[in-house]
């Protein structure tokens, strides 16, 4: 139940970055044909690279849900909205979660002074924002 004393913070966090981008060189390709087991080499390239992603997106996965039980344990209430797309959170990262938290307004500090212990200690960028009207707590019509 909202009171004078409840506001809505949202925290639109966990944006986990890349941890590099591939720069395509200007230099000629050489077209000469390849040596023998080249074509292996290739493929298992390509299998450790998508290893790597998938492990990057456990991970982020794991810190969202560690930052969304944290949060949760100083609001009210709690609400796990759709991430937003790469447009929206730029170029820089994939949003993992996106959620909104009803933390009593004495609570206030405290989330911000969490959401900073959280970006330290697992490296994510969190963004919290708000008070906002609480939409996202009201029953339906």
């Amino acid at each position: 139940m909202l009171n004078d004393q409840d506001q809505v913070l949202s925290a639109n966090g966990c944006s986990v970055g890349p941890q590099g981008r591939v720069q395509r060189s200007s230099a000629p390709v050489d077209r000469a044909r390849p040596d023998p087991g080249a074509g292996r080499a290739y493929l298992d390239h390509k299998r450790n690279l998508q290893a790597q992603r998938e492990r990057r997106q456990e991970d982020s996965l794991r810190i969202a849900e560690a930052v969304d039980a944290d949060v949760s344990r100083i609001a009210k209430a709690s609400r796990r909205l759709r991430p937003h797309g790469h447009g929206v959170v730029g170029d820089h990262g994939v949003q993992v979660l996106n959620a909104t938290y009803l933390v009593a307004e004495h609570r206030s500090a405290e989330l911000h002074v969490l959401a900073r212990i959280l970006r330290e200690r697992t490296g994510a960028s969190i963004e919290v924002s708000g008070p906002w009207v609480p939409y996202s707590f009201v029953g339906e019509v």
